[in-house]
């Protein structure tokens, strides 16, 4: 089929697979890290969220996408998501130290989103302000506990800098 991507053919093979033979059945839910999504073209920038989106269901919203600077993924509606994220620094002012951490942001994209209500950040939401481009787009908070709860109405994107990236050798 010309329609589907290669990946889809893959995923959908591995389940037939697994339903076949149960010793190779895929796990419930699978995390998948696609470092270098971001940093380029903004066109491709947004295929890589589209991707957070078109796939959220086929890795049970276990998708997580990178670059040196932020890493983001999509959280569901309408259930408390619970977001630990590894390596944050202890909570110093300056926030030096490499791990996920300190800047977060929620980014409703494709719909308005009605209602947030957030624990764990500097500036929590409390469900009465919508998300929407155009009004409040939530950017350059701040995480300030070890774990950040969020319930929406809508699915958003998370997204939290990644810190002290310069430290990071490519060579």
């Amino acid at each position: 089929d010309g329609n589907v991507l290669d990946s889809s053919r893959g995923r959908r093979e591995s389940k037939s697979k697994s339903r076949r033979d149960e010793s190779s059945a895929l796990p419930a839910v699978m995390n998948v890290y696609v470092y270098g999504a971001f940093g380029g073209r903004f066109d491709q920038e947004m295929a890589s969220i589209q991707a957070l989106y078109r796939w959220a269901d086929e890795f049970s919203h276990g998708l997580t996408l990178y670059s040196d600077e932020t890493c983001s993924f999509l959280l569901p509606a309408g259930v408390r998501n619970e977001i630990r994220l590894p390596a944050i620094p202890e909570r110093s002012a300056d926030c030096t130290q490499y791990g996920e951490g300190c800047t977060c942001g929620l980014i409703p994209l494709g719909c308005r989103c009605e209602s947030v209500r957030t624990t764990g950040l500097k500036w929590n939401l409390d469900g009465t302000t919508p998300l929407e481009f155009g009004g409040l787009v939530s950017t350059s908070n701040r995480i300030v506990d070890d774990v950040v709860t969020v319930q929406s109405s809508h699915p958003l994107v998370f997204t939290a800098e990644i810190i002290g990236a310069n430290i990071i050798s490519h060579e």
